[in-house]
C-alpha cells in the first residue's frame, strides 16, 4: 500500500503543476468560449489517473515526475519479536537468534525520502479518506436511485416528479432527466436542451471520472479547487452549446430561467452521478455577454489549446544524469534488498567478482557451494538508503536487531562501477555503530534525511516484547529485572541509541505527561537532545486501563519518542 499511495503522491505533485498552468491559461481565454477551458481540464485528469506518460522537450512542466519522489529510498521489513509472536519463522531450529527468537523473513520494497516521511500512518490516512469518500458518494447515488423510484416516465429517457427541487440528470449507462411537475412548457423546453447537450457530450462519464480523481486525491486542495472549476466550465460551455443551437435572441429568455430555477438542490449535493444548476450568477453573466467568435479567434484559442494539452501531457525529457541516478537507485536497492534477505546469492552476483564479494561482505560464507549471509542475529531487518543528486554516493543505513530486543546501526558507503552487465559492487566500507562515543558517531548513525531516524520500538512489536519478558519474570519469580534498563528515561535513552561514556540528565516535559527529554553529554563536551516517552504511559489513577499502545504492561518503558525528532 506505501508503494501505492506514493506513487499517487508523485501523480498529485505533478497534477498540481498542471492545475495551475490550467488556471492560467483559462485567463487568457476568458473571453473565447468556454468549451476550450472546458477541454482544458482533460489534462488534469490525465494526469490524476494515468500512471503513466512519455518524456519530450517540449514539455512546460517544471519538473520530470518520474524523479520528484525518487532521491533516496527506503526498506522496512517484517521484525522478529521474542517469542516469536509475529511474522514467519525460519523451519529450521538453527535458525534463531538471542533467547531463541526465531528469525523472520523480512519483506518489504523501496520508497523516497518524502515518501519515508509520509508512508506508513500517512498511506492508511490515505486510504481511510479515499474509502470514506467513495462510501459517501455511493450512498448518495443508492439513496438519490431510491428516491427518484415515484418518478412518472413520460418519454424514453425522461421522467417526471412532484417535489423535485430543479431539473437534473442521473445516471451511468443510460442517464436519465429528471424534471419538476411545475414547469412551465418555456421552461421545459430550455431544461431538455441544456440536459441533452450534457448527454451528447457524454458530460456525465466525465463528471464521474472527476469525481473518482477526487477521491483517490482528496488530499490535494489543487484538486478540489480543479474539480469546482471544471464542473463551472462544463455549464458555462454547455449553456453555450444551448445558445448556438436555438440562437443568440434567446439569452433573456433562457437566463430568466435558469434563474428561476436556481434554488436550493436538496439531496443533489456530493452525488457523483446527478447533474444541476451552480454559480447562476457567473452563469448568466457568460450568457448575457456571449458572442459567436470569429474564425481567427477559435482558430488561435485552438492553436493554444493544443499547445497547452501537448505541453502538460509530456514529461520533461530526462538527462544523462537523471538516468544515471535513477539506474544507481535500482541497483543500490537489489542490493540492500539482498542484503536485509540474507541472500547470499544475489550478494555475490552484485559484487564485481566472488574475490571483492567475501573481502567486503560481513558475514558472507561459502558452504558446499551455497553462500549464506548468517543465520542468528543481529538480523538487518531495515534500512534507510540515500543517493545523491548526481548518483555518484551511496550510503546505507542498516538497522540490525536481536531478541532482547536491541537495534545496532551498521553504516554502508558503496563504491561501484559500471559495467556491460550493468552496476557492480567494486568495494564497501562498513561501520558498526555498537558503541557511540561522541556527537559526530551520533550523527553518523543517526541523522539521516535532515533529521534523526530511530527505530520505533511501538511499530517493531518490541514495546509488547518487553512488557510479555517482564511479566515472565514475575509469574517465574525472578529476583533480576532484566529489562530495568527501561524504566528510566537517561538509562533506556543509552541503552537504545548505544552510547557510552557520557553522562546524562533528563526531566520531564511539563506539556505532554509521559514524556521526557534526555540530554547527553559526551566526553569530549557536546551534547544531544533525545526525545523519550513512556509507552506504557496512561492517565488512569490506577493500573486497571490498558496501556496506550495495547500492550499489557504497568511497568514504565522508556522508548525513543521517534515522533518528536529534531532536525540536524
Amino acid at each position: 500500500m506505501n508503494g501505492i499511495f506514493i506513487h499517487i503522491l508523485s501523480m498529485s505533485i505533478t497534477a498540481g503543476y498542471c492545475i495551475v498552468a490550467v488556471i492560467l491559461i483559462r485567463f487568457l481565454l476568458k473571453r473565447q468560449p468556454k468549451v476550450f477551458s472546458y477541454m482544458l481540464w482533460s489534462i488534469v485528469l490525465f494526469r490524476l489517473l494515468c500512471p503513466v506518460s512519455l518524456s519530450s522537450p517540449f514539455s512546460v512542466l517544471p519538473v520530470n515526475p518520474d524523479t520528484v519522489l525518487q532521491d533516496t529510498a527506503y526498506y522496512h521489513g517484517e521484525n522478529s519479536l521474542p517469542g516469536g509472536e509475529t511474522g514467519k519463522t525460519a523451519e529450521s531450529g538453527d535458525n534463531t537468534g538471542e533467547g531463541g527468537a526465531a528469525a523472520i523473513e523480512p519483506q518489504g520494497g523501496t520508497v523516497s525520502l518524502r515518501s519515508f516521511l509520509m508512508a506508513g500512518a500517512g498511506a492508511r490516512l490515505w486510504l481511510c479518506g479515499m474509502l470514506l469518500l467513495a462510501v459517501y458518494g455511493i450512498g448518495t447515488a443508492v439513496r438519490f436511485r431510491i428516491y427518484l423510484k415515484s418518478a412518472v416516465r413520460l418519454s424514453d429517457g425522461l421522467f417526471e416528479m412532484e417535489g423535485l427541487p430543479t431539473p437534473f440528470a442521473f445516471g451511468i449507462i443510460r442517464p436519465r432527466i429528471y424534471l419538476p411537475t411545475q414547469l412551465s412548457e418555456e421552461e421545459r423546453r430550455y431544461v431538455l436542451e441544456h440536459e441533452r447537450v450534457h448527454m451528447a457530450r457524454k458530460d456525465h462519464l466525465i463528471k464521474l471520472t472527476a469525481w473518482a480523481a477526487r477521491c483517490i486525491h482528496w488530499f490535494n486542495p489543487l484538486v478540489w479547487l480543479a474539480f469546482a472549476l471544471m464542473e463551472n466550465d462544463m455549464e458555462m460551455s454547455c449553456d453555450e452549446a444551448v445558445l448556438r443551437r436555438l440562437g443568440e435572441d434567446v439569452k433573456q429568455d433562457y437566463s430568466r430561467v435558469l434563474l428561476a430555477l436556481s434554488g436550493e438542490r436538496k439531496g443533489i449535493v456530493g452525488c457523483p452521478l446527478a447533474f444541476g444548476g451552480e454559480k447562476v450568477r457567473s452563469r448568466i453573466l457568460n450568457i448575457l455577454t456571449y458572442r459567436k467568435k470569429t474564425f481567427a479567434a477559435v482558430l488561435a484559442a485552438s492553436v493554444l489549446l493544443v499547445i497547452a494539452i501537448l505541453g502538460l501531457a509530456l514529461n520533461p525529457a530526462r538527462t544523462s544524469g537523471q538516468e544515471n541516478s535513477e539506474g544507481i537507485l535500482a541497483f543500490a536497492t537489489d542490493y540492500a534488498n539482498a542484503f536485509v534477505g540474507r541472500d547470499g546469492r544475489a550478494m555475490v552476483d552484485l559484487y564485481i567478482d566472488e574475490e571483492t564479494a567475501f573481502k567486503n561482505v560481513i558475514l558472507l560464507e561459502e558452504m558446499e557451494g551455497e553462500y549464506t549471509f548468517g543465520y542468528s542475529s543481529p538480523w538487518p531487518d531495515e534500512y534507510r538508503m540515500t543517493v545523491d543528486e548526481e548518483g555518484q554516493k551511496v550510503s546505507i543505513r542498516y538497522y540490525a536487531s536481536t531478541s532482547d530486543p536491541h537495534v545496532t546501526v551498521w553504516k554502508e558507503q558503496m563504491s561501484f562501477t559500471e559495467t556491460e552487465s550493468g552496476y557492480r559492487v567494486t568495494g564497501s566500507d562498513f561501520q558498526i555503530f555498537d558503541s557511540i562515543s561522541s556527537l559526530e558517531e551520533y550523527q553518523e548513525a543517526y541523522g539521516v534525511f535532515d533529521t534523526y531516524q530511530f527505530a520505533d520500538y511501538v511499530e517493531r512489536g518490541y514495546v509488547e516484547a518487553i512488557n510479555y519478558q517482564t511479566e515472565s519474570d514475575r509469574e517465574e519469580g525472578a529476583e533480576s529485572d532484566r529489562n530495568g534498563v527501561y524504566r528510566s528515561p537517561g538509562t533506556a535513552a543509552e541503552y537504545i541509541l548505544n552510547l557510552t561514556g557520557g553522562v546524562y540528565v533528563y526531566e520531564a516535559s511539563l506539556d505532554s505527561a509521559g514524556r521526557a527529554t534526555v540530554t547527553y553529554m559526551f566526553e569530549d563536551g557536546s551534547s544531544v537532545e533525545i526525545p523519550m516517552c513512556n509507552a506504557n504511559y496512561t492517565s488512569a489513577t490506577d493500573n486497571s486501563e490498558e496501556p496506550d499502545n495495547g500492550a499489557e504492561g504497568t511497568g514504565d518503558v522508556w522508548i525513543v519518542d521517534t515522533g518528536n525528532a529534531k532536525a540536524l
